[in-house]
């Protein structure tokens, strides 16, 4: 292939990987990518979905406070009322919704849905007595016809099931909490990040319009987590490449004294990056931020490639000649590479499967430009590097010694580290601590239902789901009952069984006898002869009404709510039973492991996916260990033909070793994000010790090894210093373990992995 048509055919490839992004990239920022996929128990795996998707994922506790009250009733009412009338947003609630009185189907049914009937003649004359005082309390015209119809309130008491069981006290019409202002702001479900990030600009930009005069807004949720965490994990991505470019600047203007080797590094790097995500985005049809993230940080290591050839090309020492020179180890330095990714694929997470397609595809790219294109465009070019220092090389004993030392003393540290792996999933919420705690104040305030400790049944037949559900809420009636716990909601509550519903039309009186009751109750009252027509004809039609079924609800009010609580999937009915403010943990876990039924349906989230968690960890380190003997079992097999090659493998096994112990020093506990650092520890390592260790018994080689990867561990080291203090927590450990791997790997494989007869 003639050099032109290779320069064309790059081009075309680079063209098309930018307009293929430009049309089709999307990032996510969901952390679920990084929870096992195929978990087999059926029911931890729809769980975990629903806590991952359901109504709570779309949902924004907002906080008004700093003035007056009257002045935060104004702010919340018109941030409702604006709200509202946005597409955006399914519910904005700050108060006692009662706009729900007008739906006509649920109202006609609500003596089969709701219990509290009682037709009795004192029942009936106090429910009217009630009526009429709120003639004289200035309610409402529209809230007045609805009593009309439903004295007793019935159907506004089967709609309290699905409002917030708030603490928060109503002042000016809105919610407070002391002297803040609370709202509960729901996005349309199926909500994009996209869509989720502009929804919360819109709040803002809405709340800023009202003219706050001083008072500020808060706002917490999974959408915010979710949608700040993008920006953050971006943010980070920009940071990390503008250090890298300064860092690129520098070295190639004071070590190599030319910006046309710069220009072609950043080509080769931003080439690679391009075709790596084309690729991961094709496959997966989106990528995950930190993917993205960690992914073009360590794609910067990929500089060592090109810095190889650059270092070992010089006056005398064309590119090409260079490349035959070290292609053998250049190769297998990013074989080992791919290997050590590849061993993420079938782990179970999709986000590390991901992550090493991306990693896999950018380091082949780059192996392929630095080979097959950087020849070519350095033909014409000389290189006047400047020199680093050797420096001198150890004994074998004093190898022997050092080589002891940083494996045994890390090994022996961390083998006396208890709880050393981290397998908790909250490890995984970028949120702050302080962000947690806001929203878990909030939640408590408003009554959200506890997303964590819940009850599950399944089944094929959904009238046995039914009746089992209500069985397990008669149990932890009895919790309520010694306030261990708040309440409960449930499909029951919102939809009884038909055989339920049955009994309570059989309990409704025949239509002479509650018109008798009636007239005796209104008896001396104010009111019309007919006023309660309506009332009696209802009960009557309430007699032979046929069943409602779960289809009856999916275009009704309570759709939404009872969909996240009953459910199919793959022909399987799920009842979901969710527990409101539990006031004492420990005792609620006593009566639960006392109770048979409460006992086999009762899942908490975190601890079921924390040992599922746990489960994966193992067999993913396991690989991960597995791959480190494979790659001593290869330098076995080379230190069979030259015994210097046993040295190769040393320093990674201690930059695992002392990066994991400083991890432990510093008292974080090791998690799966650790697990993608040292992979990058592992590859680096080895490219450092095969370069160190490689047969050149020349002293101007080792040089020119010397040269590039020194060079490459001081730009790798910056870069990742850049993630070890991001904001993201995730970002933030992947830097550290990176920083202190790589400059252990860096010292230990110059001093240990030079072939000790170099200098002797």
């Amino acid at each position: 292939m003639t050099t032109i048509s290779r320069n064309f055919l790059f081009f075309i490839i680079v063209a098309a990987s930018a307009w293929y992004l430009n049309n089709n990239l999307l990032v996510v920022s969901n952390i679920e990518q990084f929870m096992p996929a195929d978990i087999r128990d059926k029911n931890a795996q729809v769980l975990i979905e629903k806590s991952q998707k359901g109504l709570s994922a779309n949902l924004i506790l907002a906080q008004i406070s700093g003035s007056n009250d009257k002045e935060l009733s104004r702010l919340s009412r018109t941030l409702k009322l604006n709200l509202e009338k946005k597409k955006s947003f399914s519910s904005v609630i700050n108060s006692q919704n009662f706009n729900d009185l007008k739906h006509e189907k649920l109202l006609k049914y609500r003596y089969l849905l709701h219990s509290n009937n009682t037709f009795d003649i004192d029942s009936l004359r106090h429910n009217f007595e009630k009526l009429l005082t709120a003639f004289t309390a200035d309610t409402p015209s529209e809230f007045i016809d609805y009593l009309l119809i439903d004295p007793q309130s019935v159907f506004l008491d089967y709609l309290s099931l699905n409002q917030i069981k708030t603490t928060a006290k109503q002042k000016n019409g809105v919610w407070f909490v002391g002297n803040k202002a609370l709202l509960m702001i729901q996005i349309q479900k199926n909500s994009t990040i996209e869509q989720q990030d502009l929804a919360i600009k819109t709040i803002k930009n809405t709340f800023e319009a009202n003219k706050p005069s001083g008072a500020k807004l808060l706002l917490s949720g999974a959408s915010i987590v979710a949608v700040e965490m993008r920006k953050n994990i971006l943010n980070t991505i920009q940071y990390a490449s503008f250090a890298l470019i300064i860092i690129m600047f520098f070295v190639f203007v004071f070590i190599y004294r030319s910006i046309y080797l710069l220009i072609l590094a950043i080509i080769t790097l931003a080439s690679s990056i391009l075709i790596a995500m084309s690729v991961t985005q094709m496959i997966f049809s989106q990528i995950h931020g930190i993917v993205l993230a960690f992914g073009i940080t360590a794609l910067g290591v990929c500089l060592d490639y090109p810095l190889h050839v650059f270092s070992n090309t010089c006056t005398k020492v064309s590119a090409r000649n260079a490349i035959k020179k070290i292609l053998k180890p250049l190769k297998i330095g990013v074989l080992t590479s791919i290997f050590a990714y590849m061993a993420l694929i079938g782990t179970g997470f999709d986000g590390l499967t991901q992550l090493a397609i991306f990693a896999s595809i950018g380091l082949l790219s780059t192996l392929l430009i630095s080979v097959y294109f950087l020849p070519l465009w350095m033909q014409n070019t000389k290189i006047n590097k400047r020199k680093i220092p050797i420096g001198k090389c150890l004994s074998l004993k004093s190898k022997i010694f050092i080589s002891l030392l940083v494996v045994l003393l890390p090994a022996i540290f961390l083998s006396q580290q208890a709880g050393l792996f981290n397998t908790d999933i909250s490890q995984l919420n970028p949120a702050s601590i302080a962000s947690k705690k806001v929203d878990a104040d909030l939640r408590q305030v408003l009554g959200s239902e506890e997303v964590n400790h819940v009850f599950l049944t399944s089944d094929k037949n959904l009238t046995k789901i039914l009746t089992e559900t209500q069985e397990i809420q008669q149990q932890l009636k009895k919790l309520v009952a010694q306030d261990i716990i708040g309440g409960t909601i449930s499909a029951d509550t919102l939809l009884p069984d038909k055989k339920t519903q049955k009994y309570r039309q059989e309990q409704l009186p025949n239509k002479e006898k509650l018109k008798n009751n009636v007239s005796l109750a209104m008896s001396k009252m104010p009111f019309k002869q007919d006023a309660f027509d309506n009332f009696i004809n209802d009960i009557s039609s309430s007699k032979t009404m046929p069943l409602l079924n779960y289809q009856d609800f999916e275009e009704s009010l309570m759709a939404s709510k009872i969909q996240s609580l009953l459910f199919i999937q793959d022909g399987v009915w799920y009842s979901l039973i969710r527990v409101i403010d539990i006031k004492n943990i420990n005792k609620f876990k006593q009566q639960v492991n006392n109770s048979y039924l409460l006992k086999n349906t009762y899942y908490s989230i975190s601890a079921m996916a924390g040992n599922i968690m746990n489960d994966y960890l193992k067999k993913t380190w396991t690989r991960l260990f597995a791959m480190l003997l494979l790659l001593f079992a290869i330098t076995l097999w080379f230190a069979y033909k030259d015994k210097n090659r046993i040295w190769i493998v040393l320093p990674v096994f201690s930059g695992v070793l002392i990066s994991l112990s400083f991890q432990a020093l510093l008292g974080n506990s090791i998690n799966i994000f650790h697990l993608l650092s040292l992979l990058l520890v592992i590859g680096l390592g080895f490219d450092y010790s095969l370069f160190f260790n490689y047969e050149n018994n020349k002293m101007i080689q080792l040089s020119n090894s010397t040269h590039a990867i020194t060079i490459s561990a001081i730009t790798t080291i910056m870069t990742f210093s850049v993630l070890a203090f991001s904001d993201v927590n995730v970002l933030s450990s992947i830097g550290q373990i990176v920083v202190i791997g790589v400059f252990a790997c860096f010292i230990i494989a110059k001093f240990i992995s030079t072939p000790t007869n170099k200098y002797e």
